[in-house]
């Protein structure tokens, strides 16, 4: 029960925290409108960055409860909910090609991958 509880928070933390930094990137992308410096974006996408890295830093701890030690295995899962949060909330996505969303598909794909097969050779 424990571990399943642990796994929870890893979930919870990691996804919101992907979402969290993925607003900021998308926050990024709309500082520079025109060519000026919009200041509210460049707020909004740091206040996004810092809730991310803090919520990332909590998952960790737990990802560690569960044997999760591996640095590179860490920031994939990270990688992976930030990957589909820059996609939703970005919504260009759907403007792809669907070669294109293919390959992103297979590459988020090969990711879980690495992370769950790299986590038993450990």
């Amino acid at each position: 029960m424990k571990s399943l509880l642990i796994a929870f928070l890893v979930s919870l933390l990691t996804i919101t925290s992907g979402v969290m930094d993925a607003r900021g990137f998308v926050y990024a992308g709309r500082a520079w409108p025109g060519g000026a410096l919009d200041w509210t974006a460049v707020g909004q996408s740091l206040l996004a960055f810092l809730a991310g890295i803090s919520l990332y830093i909590g998952a960790v701890r737990f990802m560690q409860a569960m044997g999760l030690n591996a640095v590179a295995l860490q920031s994939g899962i990270w990688f992976v909910a930030t990957a589909i949060g820059i996609a939703a909330l970005d919504g260009t996505v759907a403007q792809w090609t669907r070669a294109q969303q293919g390959v992103a598909l297979a590459v988020m794909v090969g990711l879980a991958w690495l992370i769950s097969t790299a986590q038993e050779a450990h």
